[in-house]
């Protein structure tokens, strides 16, 4: 059973790539960041779509969004860190030919750490 579970009445497509990112941990790193940062972009991308208070940014992709300052302000440190993070690790792991370390997938599908 999957820790997103929560997710998947109301939130498909998130609940779907947090799903195969949960899945792909240990057996590949790489595809688990993939699907991680997929899961972050799907969420923050909803979120400003439907929360009037955060401003959209000079660019229309991930990394302006979730530094942001309305979107800082409105997640938290905490949150913004791990987003932030999660974004570093899928980018690399997308466009880096070096192996991607298993703690790499691991990090951001961690809920709580």
């Amino acid at each position: 059973m999957s820790q997103f579970t929560f997710l998947q009445r109301e939130r498909v497509a998130v609940f779907e790539a947090a799903s195969k990112a949960e899945a792909a941990v240990h057996a590949d790193p790489r595809t688990a960041c993939f699907y991680s940062r997929r899961a972050l972009e799907l969420a923050v991308t909803w979120a400003f779509k439907h929360d009037g208070a955060l401003r959209l940014p000079y660019q229309d992709n991930l990394s302006p969004r979730i530094h942001e300052p309305s979107f800082k302000e409105a997640t938290g440190r905490a949150v913004f860190s791990k987003a932030r993070v999660i974004n570093t690790l899928g980018n690399r792991a997308v466009h880096s030919h070096r192996p991607v370390p298993e703690a790499d997938g691991f990090y951001p599908v961690i809920t709580d750490g």
